[in-house]
């Protein structure tokens, strides 16, 4: 039972970093096609600029018409501007689409998960995505609009630049610009995946999401020789690098496989 608890846990916790992988990759590939089926690439950019410029300066009081059009025809300048807003344009529809995605359909999930899973951290630099995830959870279940203003709400470490200028709304009656809560959901969450990903945050009760602590055994420290012995490693680091097995074949499987017999004997 309690192998099978923590191959669950680990189970929810894939569930959980798939599904918001999932909302971005889909999203990103839906406004791809949509930009790239729209815009139209100008070339020769440069040479374009310098003859729009000479023909400025020698006819400095004419109209645009009668001076750029002859040199630049007005349609290659509107698709030229529309590559230049096609940054933008990108970035905003890309956060359209993902907060709709995610209000609209896997909303109604991930809060369960959350709620399922206990997250923690040994580091204090990811402190505020733990943080982040207690506000998310402490209003999940609420129909508000925005994160009520007596909340702290983290945002360095938490909130990626895609969503920097899109996190505030402006208040109604001109007061300090209100937090939006299922954008800060949507960072929050892209930030924990990526912590869980690398263990920076474990889960209670997982086994490969488990406390980075636990990878190695117990008494490691002081039974290294033994450990390194039975993996057949030596314990001079020159020597692991620079020694002869470096070029035997099979060496690189046989560290990588000693790799996870030392993890396995953590667990």
């Amino acid at each position: 039972m309690h192998l099978r608890g923590r191959a669950l846990t680990d189970s929810l916790v894939e569930l959980l970093v798939e599904t918001v992988h999932a909302i971005g990759a889909r999203a990103e590939r839906r406004v791809e096609r949509q930009v790239i089926s729209e815009l139209k690439r100008v070339t020769g950019k440069t040479n374009l600029l310098f003859e729009i410029a000479n023909a400025a300066v020698e006819r400095p009081d004419g109209t645009v018409r009668d001076v750029v059009f002859p040199v630049a025809d007005e349609q290659i300048l509107r698709d030229l501007v529309r590559e230049w807003q096609s940054g933008p344009i990108y970035r905003r529809s890309l956060r359209t689409t993902i907060r709709g995605s995610y209000a609209g359909h896997y909303r109604r999930m991930v809060p369960k998960l959350l709620d399922a899973l206990d997250f923690r951290s040994n580091n204090a630099n990811h402190r505020p995505v733990i943080d982040a995830l207690a506000l998310v959870q402490r209003y999940a279940a609420s129909r508000l609009r925005h994160i009520p203003a007596h909340e702290t709400v983290p945002i360095e470490g938490v909130v990626r630049p895609l969503w920097r200028d899109a996190l505030l709304d402006a208040d109604a009656k001109g007061g300090k610009p209100r937090v939006n809560r299922i954008t800060y959901e949507i960072c929050v969450l892209e930030a924990l995946r990526e912590r869980l990903r690398s263990k920076e945050i474990w889960v209670v009760g997982a086994d490969r999401y488990r406390n980075p602590d636990e990878d190695l055994p117990a008494d490691f420290a002081q039974q290294r020789a033994p450990y390194y012995a039975a993996l057949g490693l030596p314990l001079d680091a020159e020597a692991f690098i620079f020694g002869p097995s470096i070029s035997a074949p099979g060496t690189r499987t046989s560290r990588r496989s000693g790799t996870s017999a030392m993890a396995g004997a953590g667990s």
